[in-house]
């Protein structure tokens, strides 16, 4: 017995950590509010790297209609200044990952569209490679699992993760038809991806992303934003939620909000932005494969 519980249904719960969109950024409002919980295993979003120095780059490839006309970040940037950023980012992912391993619980995490060169982006040939000192500095992480395209299982819940960029409605607008037909490509075998990974899971499962799907969290809202009023979520995440019928699924990206919302009786939780403190912590039945409660810390 354990405070008049039975031990063998205090083992039915666990709590998660839900976090991600760092950015870089690892606040004393976080490791403050990270002080007061208690938890069990850790999932992480993505958007370990990203730091907000790329902005004015981000900004300037927002505004380019013409693909072709588009400079590259070594361009912009000049060389020099280009090879210090992609130093700094590399050490600020590096910070936020040791970070979440040394909280000291076991987890699963995927990567998101800020952490370039952290991942192979199975999509096209030609972007998104890992570097071999990214992949070098995973290998010694101890309590944390990738799972950016992968399944896995725990307790027995399937967890489906799938992260990294994704082509968003939202940036197709004034865009040429040529980058419009290449993200129409990569959107399809990123669709094909998903499908062969509906077909190895159960229903009640967790799905663990980065982007939200279609529908919810995903109307842009910063101002100042191009694309401001666009949607941001990703269709073949929506259907394969509908088809699946998830008991919980996890995205960010969108820092513009926190809170729990409902595609049919799927739980669709986004936990905030870390990189302003927040985060979520959702107990849930292990073997009823429900959730008890959410709260958010902001």
């Amino acid at each position: 017995m354990l405070g008049g519980i039975p031990l063998h249904l205090e083992e039915m719960e666990m709590k998660l950590l839900v976090i991600g969109d760092f950015h870089g950024e690892i606040s004393k409002k976080l490791k403050k509010n990270l002080e007061k919980v208690e938890f069990d295993f850790i999932i992480g979003l993505g958007d370990y790297a990203g730091i907000e120095d790329w902005r004015p780059y981000i900004n300037y490839v927002f505004k380019i209609k013409d693909r072709t006309k588009i400079k590259g970040p070594k361009d912009f940037f000049g060389k020099k200044k280009f090879q210090e950023l992609m130093k700094k980012d590399f050490k600020a992912g590096e910070q936020v990952l040791k970070f979440l391993d040394n909280l000291g619980k076991k987890g699963f995490f995927v990567f998101g569209n800020g952490d370039d060169e952290w991942y192979n982006y199975p999509f096209s040939k030609r972007i998104l490679k890992a570097r071999k000192s990214r992949l070098n500095f995973l290998k010694r992480i101890k309590n944390l699992k990738e799972m950016t395209y992968k399944i896995r299982k725990l307790k027995g819940i399937e967890f489906l993760g799938f992260g990294g960029y994704m082509d968003a409605e939202a940036n197709r607008k004034a865009r040429d038809h040529r980058w419009q037909e290449a993200a129409d490509v990569r959107t399809g075998k990123a669709n094909k991806k998903m499908d062969s990974q509906l077909k190895k899971i159960e229903k009640n499962s967790i799905f663990i992303l980065h982007y939200p799907p279609k529908g919810v969290f995903d109307i842009i809202t910063e101002k100042g934003n191009p694309f401001k009023g666009g949607s941001t979520g990703i269709k073949f995440f929506r259907d394969a939620i509908v088809k699946k019928k998830p008991f919980l699924v996890l995205c960010g990206h969108m820092h513009e909000y926190q809170g729990k919302k409902k595609i049919g009786n799927s739980v669709v939780v986004n936990p905030g932005d870390a990189s302003a403190g927040k985060f979520s912590i959702i107990d849930i039945d292990e073997k009823k494969k429900k959730i008890n409660s959410i709260k958010f810390y902001k």
